[in-house]
């Protein structure tokens, strides 16, 4: 049996969308970045999310950085993202973090010269889901990408703290493991 693809069509679901997304990384994103993430399963339509980003100036404003479009939530944003966290499933929730988290850290490692990054996001439930990149230092491509689920927000700051404290550590215990 074949699981049904979800589509998101509507401009206004598409704007609370973004506002989640954005939400859970806790960071602005850009245009560029936002079409990767929603195209992933082809959940958006490029035409449907350029429409809703030209609609969604009273939930997030437009921040130009070096010539480049990001959008954050504004107060109103932030209250349609946490709406939504509680509607939508956990499965699309839960695909659309994993796909934020490996293009916001993609991105974000490339501008700062850094191997590991470290995102999550607070669940219904109050778990927390977190996302793990490592990059390998020589060829900056994507190491390790790990999710894994803690039982609340200072489970996830810890382990968080703990990673980034000792990265080369986290690094070698995985490749010692792999291999």
């Amino acid at each position: 049996m074949e699981i049904p693809r979800i589509r998101i069509e509507e401009t206004d679901d598409i704007c609370v969308l973004i506002c989640h997304l954005i939400y859970s990384l806790g960071c602005p994103l850009s245009k560029s970045q936002l079409i990767e993430i929603t195209s992933l399963e082809d959940a958006v339509n490029y035409f449907d999310l350029t429409k809703a980003l030209e609609k969604i100036g009273h939930l997030c404003e437009e921040t130009d950085v070096d010539g480049e479009i990001f959008y954050n939530n504004t107060s109103l944003g932030i209250k349609a993202a946490r709406a939504l966290g509680a509607t939508l499933p956990l499965s699309v929730r839960d695909k659309m973090f994993k796909e934020a988290v490996r293009v916001y850290t993609r991105d974000a490692m490339k501008k700062k010269g850094t191997f590991l990054a470290v995102r999550y996001i607070k669940n219904p439930d109050d778990t927390c889901t977190v996302g793990v990149t490592i990059n390998d230092e020589n060829t900056a491509q994507q190491k390790y990408y790990l999710s894994l689920t803690v039982e609340n927000e200072q489970a996830a700051d810890a382990l968080k703290q703990k990673l980034k404290s000792d990265p080369k550590a986290f690094e070698k215990y995985l490749d010692e493991y792999f291999k």
